[in-house]
């Protein structure tokens, strides 16, 4: 979440051409195929994970419920990206400019993945992550997010 869909949309800002759309999504499909993986791994975790308190269940437990409900819905609304990006591309190609669905792929991929992004640590603090593990997590986090939004603002400066 943290590399992966950010390194993604930054390609289609940097490269040239047909080669930018090529490389964003091959690269946005890798990322979303090891986020389903991660996801799996998460549902995995949820059933086999005893919390000391309550009935044990990370679902039913308020403080520890909210991450897993978050990756749900974060993956829910990431797999519609493709579908929005193909749509924004036909509707590009044949008008030669944005149309709805191009708002809402730009908007559906920057808000989901920093959304993904901020979940991400928060599961760190949940599973009682090394301070310097969070911190780590947090540099890269904000490093790859300023970048991708820079290259965000850069590619509209160049429309």
């Amino acid at each position: 979440m943290v590399i992966l869909f950010p390194a993604g949309s930054i390609l289609v800002r940097v490269l040239p051409g047909p080669f930018a759309l090529w490389c964003h999504a091959i690269a946005q499909l890798v990322a979303i195929c090891v986020f389903i993986a991660a996801f799996a791994l998460g549902v995995h975790l949820v059933r086999e994970v005893r919390l000391p308190v309550g009935d044990g269940s990370i679902m039913s437990n308020s403080s520890t419920s909210y991450h897993p409900i978050i990756g749900i819905v974060v993956l829910a609304c990431l797999l519609f990206q493709p579908w929005l990006g193909y749509m924004h591309h036909a509707g590009f190609k044949k008008v030669q400019g944005r149309q709805i669905w191009s708002y809402l792929h730009m908007f559906n991929g920057r808000v989901f993945i920093t959304l993904g992004i901020v979940n991400g640590g928060l599961g760190l603090w949940m599973a009682g992550a090394s301070q310097k593990l969070k911190t780590a997590y947090i540099a890269v986090s904000v490093s790859m997010w300023s970048l991708w939004m820079l290259a965000a603002l850069w590619g509209e400066w160049q429309r």
